[in-house]
């Protein structure tokens, strides 16, 4: 069960009052739902309690739920199995902590992408949004500003065409980076149609809805499996081929056997370019459910397998940025 200490001061407060917590962080308090028969005995569930206001729901939630929550979770797993692997807890946690700030899960979704969109723009430095202070983001929205500005100046290096390039972000996650592009470059009409897709749908159904709610009708969410046989069908009623195909942090996700598969897809819906990024680890990441890891050579003996032009840079990871044949290159420096 998760709390909010702004929200839920009365619950919180009896809870304070009833016993020490379990353990605690900087933003989080742990407490067993009912009383223990001793200080050692094993809490069946617990009751974790978030600092967070409003103003703070946003992707940066990811980073505190790694470095404080999980550890938290962790030392009571000597007393408790809760069944999750890291990568459940963290997905869980987030979402727990975005509906403990309203009644309605909506609209707490939606105070999420609103935030984390205002401060991902600013973080990109691709300009003020409306009604924000100039203020500096860190953690995940700091690293993933840097990587959405740097995608999209890939995008902008494109040679010029006789219409706006497309762009489909695959694995899209939370939308971000569709709903960002949508932000930016909708006034200036840069881009042509602005699509993500995702395995999970509730994810596509929370992108979906802020898409609705704030007006960026230049972005569309689809539900797609990257490594489908039928990936045309898959896609659908999403295009089946677009300029720019985006896969920013996916490969890491799948096992070494399953790369190939998700690579030749990625290339099947690529007209023009391509570009992949991935995190440069030791070893996978369990908490993000990372499986694999990479480096310079295996992106550039992907690069060579999918026979366009291609180059390999390090920017907060590695980028392999492959181009169609017909494509001159052009990328920032």
């Amino acid at each position: 069960m998760m709390l909010s200490r702004h929200r839920h001061a009365l619950l919180v407060n009896g809870l304070e009052q009833r016993a020490d917590p379990l353990g605690a962080s900087a933003h989080f308090q742990l407490y067993a739902l009912t009383p223990l028969a001793t200080p050692t005995a094993p809490a069946d569930e617990l009751i974790i309690v978030h600092d967070f206001s409003a103003t703070q729901i946003d992707n940066n939630l990811g980073y505190y739920v790694v470095s404080e929550l999980l550890p938290l979770l962790a030392a009571q797993r000597q007393r408790m199995d809760s069944g999750y692997s890291e990568q459940d807890l963290f997905e869980r946690s987030v979402g727990d902590i975005v509906r403990s700030m309203a009644g309605n899960e909506r609209r707490a979704w939606r105070l999420f992408y609103a935030n984390t969109l205002n401060a991902t723009q600013i973080s990109a430095g691709l300009g003020q949004p409306p009604g924000r202070p100039n203020e500096t983001a860190s953690d995940f929205i700091g690293l993933f500003g840097a990587i959405y500005r740097y995608a999209l100046d890939l995008i902008e290096a494109l040679p010029t065409a006789a219409l706006p390039p497309t762009v489909l972000d695959v694995a899209t996650c939370f939308g971000f980076f569709p709903l960002l592009l949508a932000r930016v470059c909708s006034a200036t009409r840069t881009l042509g149609d602005i699509a993500g897709c995702d395995l999970n749908p509730a994810l596509m159904s929370f992108a979906e809805d802020y898409t609705r709610h704030s007006g960026l009708h230049q972005a569309c969410f689809g539900v797609t499996d990257i490594l489908a046989d039928d990936l045309e069908r898959e896609l659908a009623p999403l295009p089946a081929r677009y300029d720019v195909v985006t896969a920013l942090h996916l490969l890491e996700h799948f096992e070494v056997q399953q790369t190939e598969k998700a690579v030749t897809n990625l290339w099947r819906l690529t007209a023009r370019r391509l570009i992949i990024a991935v995190p440069l680890e030791a070893v996978p990441d369990p908490r993000y459910g990372h499986r694999q890891v990479f480096n310079r050579e295996r992106l550039l003996t992907i690069g060579r397998a999918l026979g366009g032009h291609f180059e390999y840079f390090e920017y907060h990871g590695g980028w392999l940025v492959s181009d169609r044949l017909t494509e001159k290159r052009g990328c920032p420096d």
